[in-house]
């Protein structure tokens, strides 16, 4: 199927209906000499401001025709907060606006030249196009032939910096529609099978070394807890390690794999099982950075290893009070089913170590605890090592995917003290879960520099470059991540 917008770069809009994005005031310069209109378009914005209660704030639209076929729209967008994140949404309103088949020049802000924010803030404004017309497409279902929206890019950056924004843009976009598809997919039609095969389908892709361990295999190559998990549902467990590059790594990437979450044992209420189609979207953020890794030549050795399962009940589900052994052979004692994801990560942490990177980076839907202190829309990072919190933090910001660093407090440690094993996987302490479950997968670190991002993946209300359901959060903040890790500024 044909995408819904079509991204180009232009030095000028000739022939094609005018956008601009303004913050707050800025809007009444487009009416003053030297604002970029000519006498008509002035004029008919001038008449527009007598009856009009436009203001340029985010949100708002207003079209405008000032004669001989010439026309406009002028949309509205933050003034606060992150100037690329508004730019981005408000593109994807602008575009959304749009009929089918427009041909629209969309101006990005002016000044600048060659300088890093012009070309992010073209980059930003691709994005938001790109994004604008993401629908998740529910598989069997025919979707309506449309006339795609055309939308140059009018920049006063060189030629060439800005195609590569632009492209740079379709990369990005492509790997957060690619984990937001994942995501979004109902747990019937993605089940541990299709997530590698999802994640092998990228891996051949770009022509990363990938591997799959199936069903009784899980257990037999020493995750022996992602066995455990995954053992009470119809659709047998799978591991998927991906690797690119010879010799040690320099990163090494985990990502929560459940593909749906009952709880286990410890069941789930029916309410808190509604989203668990989203507990693979540690997985997915990490499969989508990867594609968008491979699309842009990224050129830095890793490894990556997306433990995936259903937790079902079963006749042989695992159990409250069961001791089972994970990858390194430490013994752990199961406190609470429905905390299945922290066994699926330290069983990978296990093989991950084992590959000697120099860094360990995971992504999980881990913990409500999580959502309680800082809500949906803000990860909770853990970091042990302050070098590797400040890289994440940095590329986090810069990719508008801010996260809050959160304490791995020592105090709490001792509350995964447990006569019967090395260590239990739920605190006995049932306050500060999300720190608990942080120092649990700490234990299965080595000593490396580890970050761990506990996330929603999810949007809940929906905004223009975001619908509700998957968001993809994560996957720029990955690809920068990589992209400094391999100039060897990490």
């Amino acid at each position: 199927m044909a995408e819904r917008v079509i991204v180009s770069v232009a030095s000028e809009a000739r022939g094609r209906v005018r956008v601009d994005l303004v913050d707050g005031d800025g809007w009444k310069r487009l009416r003053e000499p030297g604002g970029g209109l000519g006498d008509a378009e002035r004029a008919a914005l001038q008449r527009l401001a007598g009856f009009s209660k436009f203001e340029g704030k985010a949100g708002q639209a207003l079209p405008w025709s000032g004669g001989d076929g010439v026309a406009g729209l002028v949309v509205g967008r933050e003034r606060a907060g992150s100037p690329t994140q508004s730019l981005r949404s408000a593109a994807a309103a602008a575009a959304q606006l749009l009929a089918d088949g427009c041909r629209a020049a969309l101006f990005a802000p002016s000044g600048g030249g060659g300088s890093e924010a012009a070309v992010a803030a073209v980059g930003a404004l691709a994005e938001g196009l790109l994004l604008s017309g993401y629908r998740f497409r529910r598989s069997g279902k025919a979707e309506p032939e449309r006339a795609p929206l055309d939308v140059a890019i009018v920049t006063d950056l060189p030629p060439d910096a800005a195609a590569r924004a632009v492209e740079r843009a379709r990369a990005v976009v492509a790997g957060v529609t690619l984990a937001r598809d994942l995501v979004n997919a109902p747990a019937a039609e993605l089940g541990p099978d299709e997530l590698a095969d999802a994640a092998v389908a990228v891996a051949k892709r770009h022509s990363f070394e990938v591997e799959v361990v199936r069903g009784a295999e899980v257990a037999a190559r020493g995750f022996r807890m992602v066995a455990a998990v995954g053992r009470a549902s119809a659709k047998p467990p799978t591991v998927t390690l991906i690797r690119r590059g010879a010799g040690p790594p320099a990163l090494a990437l985990v990502g929560k794999g459940v593909t749906f979450d009952s709880g286990g044992l410890d069941l789930k209420p029916a309410d808190a099982m509604e989203l668990m189609r989203k507990d693979m979207g540690g997985a997915a953020t990490v499969i989508g950075a990867l594609d968008a890794i491979g699309r842009l030549g990224v050129a830095l050795p890793f490894v990556a290893a997306l433990p995936s399962a259903e937790n079902m009940v079963g006749p042989d589900s695992f159990r409250p009070g069961d001791v089972l052994t994970a990858y390194d052979g430490t013994t752990v004692e199961i406190g609470n089913t429905d905390a299945e994801g922290r066994l699926l990560l330290a069983d990978a942490f296990g093989w991950a170590r084992a590959q000697e990177p120099a860094r360990l980076i995971d992504y999980a839907t881990l913990t409500g605890a999580a959502r309680v202190a800082l809500g949906p829309d803000l990860p909770a990072l853990f970091c042990s090592d302050d070098t590797l919190s400040k890289s994440v933090e940095e590329c986090a910001r810069a990719g508008d995917e801010p996260l809050w660093r959160m304490p791995l407090h020592d105090g709490y440690d001792k509350s995964l003290d447990t006569p019967f094993a090395d260590v239990s996987h739920v605190g006995s302490e049932k306050r500060a879960g999300a720190i608990t479950a942080a120092l649990f997968l700490r234990r299965f670190t080595g000593g490396l520099p580890w970050a761990h991002v506990d996330l929603y993946a999810w949007e809940d209300r929906g905004r223009p470059e975001t619908p509700k359901g998957g968001n993809g959060m994560g996957v720029r903040t990955l690809l920068r991540l990589a992209e400094q890790f391999s100039a060897g500024a990490g």
